[in-house]
Formats: C-alpha cells, structure tokens, sequence
C-alpha cells in the first residue's frame, strides 16, 4: 500500500514540474528574426540600435545590445518583449523573401518590388509600414561623356549604330532598381536584353547579384552603368568610379506618371509570424517608426549610424542620406505601389494574386492596415 501511495505522490510531482515548464515556456519571450540590406535606407534600424537611451527616455520602447549588430533584446519599459535577431542579407530582397518562405526570417526590411513579387506568388506575407521614399541612382563610368539622362539615351543610341551594347548593371532581379530601370529603357525607346547572345538590343541588362561587385566592375569598364541604392552611387563618386546622372524619382516611366517620392523600402512581415508573435512585432515596428521620427529632425542621427553599420565615411553618407526621404507612413505610397504593381504586370513580373488586380485589391493584397494602425496610433 505505502508503495502505491508513494508512486501516486511521485506522479503529483511529475505533473506539477510539467506543468510549470509547460507555463515557464509559454512566458518566455519570442526571438523575433529580421532580415536587413546593407543599405542607409534602413538607418531607422541603425539608429534604434545605436540610441537606446534616447528611445528608453523618450518613447518607453527601446533596444538593449547583446551582440553588435546580430542579437538585441526589446524592451518596452522594464519588460522584456522580444529578443531581436539580425540578419544582413547582401544579394538583395528577393533573397530575404525567399528565407521568410522558408520560415528563416519574420520581419523583412527590404523594397516594395520584391516584397510584391513574393505576395504574388502567394507568399504569406504583408507590407505593414513604410521606411522611406527614393534613394537610389543611375551611376556611368566617369569617362563616359554624358551629365543626364536625356545625354545617355543619346550616348546608347549612338554606341547601338556603332554596333556596341550598352551594359548595364542591376542589383537582383526584381529588386525595385531593376524594375525601375527597364521601365525607363522602354519608357526612352531603348531596347534591351537579358540575354548575352542577344546582340540586336541596344542594352545588356546584367544581374551583379547584389552591388558589391559594382565598383570593379565599372573601374575595369565590364560594365558601362549601373543602377543601385544608396549609398552605392555616393561611394562610386567619391570613389572617383562614376558619376550619378539621374536619381530614381526622375526617371521616366511607361505610365507617364512621375516617380518622384515613390517607396522604397519597407516593412514586409510573415503573416503567421504576425499571429505568432503580434505584440512583439508591433512593438519592434513601433521602434522603426520612432526612429523614424528622430531622424527627420536630426539628419546627422542617420548618417552617424549608417556609417558606423555600412562602414562607409561620413563624407560619403553625408551625400546619400538627404537623397532618402525617411517617412513611416504607408498612405502617402500606396498610389506608387500600385503603380510599381502595374509596372510589374506591364514587364511580366505578375502571374498569381495580382495579375491584373484593380488598386483596391492591390490595397488588400499588400498591405496589413490593421497591423499598421496599431504601428501608428
């Protein structure tokens, strides 16, 4: 009998452990994984980062440093909300994308283009917040005589009679600066190609696979431009490279609108990742809005963390910055997503959800305005 009683107490025992593991790892806090480029244009991100005790005092949610640049804890107040696991990814956003499909990454800093791209294809994602407007560049060689980009349609036609290509140089495929740059080249009346053996179209459109290779390849003249995010076009001219000729708001467009303030990066989080972890993303998203804010009054906030992150001089990054229009805001851009959406369609790009969509299910599609007002208010 004692035998029996003694089993049934050590039962008790077991389930009472049991059970406060089981609530032990129902409060531990989320790791929240998000994927970043190397790029000024996330500087909201840099600077949250690097100014903890202006957003603690300031705003209440704030980031404690736990490994530079790769591991920070969030905070809102004295409670811990999530850990915060970094991740640069230097191909560009579609490879960011493919690793939220693989459920490696929850929140994506990244372009509107390839964020689009992968909702299309029926990745289970939405864009919730808005980083910035413009910030990128057409960049040529230094020794190509051409000032804008009226002058270098020009200098294509011209090499084109002379039975030269034009190369060009991009950063990814459906990275936001390759699709600018073909709706800019058929916008023109030039004709391009992807395809090397393809010697009858004035341009050769070459993936760089990212933009580090960009600067060797226009120094040893493989390439003849190339199209690139910030702070890419300023290292290329302090560099003594290139020259930027035209800046990606003043580009011309099939749609005959402007481009002027159109999105750049974004905010783009996994949906299941959003009901998973709600409240710690919307409070890391609230942080990124923050920072935004600090940084439309205090400019030199973004360039010191940018260059402290990218590794660039602040020479360099006192030119790009006030190319990039920092704003959380998604209303101000939904005209210029669903313009980047009709582009996209017009290029071949759109073949699942948004093929052919009308702007309000673009709006749906796109975008969580649930989540982004939560973000905002």
């Amino acid at each position: 009998m004692k035998k029996y009683i003694l089993l049934f107490v050590g039962l008790i025992i077991l389930s009472f452990l049991a059970g406060c593991t089981q609530q032990q790892e129902k409060s531990e806090v989320p790791t929240i994984t998000v994927g970043y480029l190397p790029t000024d244009h996330q500087a909201a991100l840099f600077v949250a980062a690097d100014y903890p005790d202006l957003f603690k005092d300031k705003y209440g949610i704030y980031l404690k440093k736990v490994k530079d640049k790769e591991e920070y804890e969030l905070y809102k107040g004295d409670k811990k909300i999530a850990n915060i696991k970094l991740i640069l990814i230097k191909q560009g956003g579609a490879a960011i994308m493919n690793l939220m499909n693989q459920k490696k990454v929850d929140v994506a800093l990244l372009g509107v283009p390839p964020a689009i791209f992968y909702i299309d294809k029926g990745t289970n994602a939405k864009i919730v917040m808005n980083l910035h407007t413009d910030g990128s560049a057409v960049v040529v060689r230094k020794d190509i005589p051409v000032n804008n980009w009226e002058e270098f349609v020009n200098w294509i036609k011209e090499q084109h009679k002379e039975g030269k290509q034009v190369k060009i140089g991009h950063p990814l495929p459906t990275s936001i600066q390759y699709v600018m740059i073909k709706d800019a080249l058929k916008a023109s009346g030039i004709t391009y190609t992807e395809n090397p053996q393809n010697k009858s179209a004035m341009v050769l459109l070459i993936n760089c696979k990212g933009q580090g290779s960009m600067p060797q390849l226009l120094e040893s003249k493989q390439l003849d431009a190339v199209i690139a995010w910030e702070p890419m076009p300023e290292i290329l001219r302090v560099r003594g490279i290139g020259k930027p000729i035209v800046y990606s708001q003043d580009l011309p467009s099939t749609t005959g609108k402007t481009w002027k303030n159109h999105p750049c990066c974004c905010v783009c989080v996994s949906e299941d990742s959003l009901s998973k972890y709600h409240t710690a993303i919307i409070t890391f998203c609230k942080l990124l809005k923050d920072a935004t804010i600090e940084i439309q009054h205090n400019e030199t906030l973004a360039i010191d963390a940018s260059s402290r992150w990218l590794g660039t001089s602040k020479e360099i990054e006192k030119l790009s910055v006030p190319h990039i229009t920092y704003d959380y805001r998604l209303e101000p851009i939904v005209p210029k997503v669903i313009q980047f959406v009709e582009v996209m369609n017009e290029q071949g790009l759109m073949k699942g959800r948004l093929k052919d969509a009308n702007p309000d299910k673009i709006k749906e599609i796109v975008f969580d305005w649930k989540a982004y007002n939560e973000i905002v208010k």
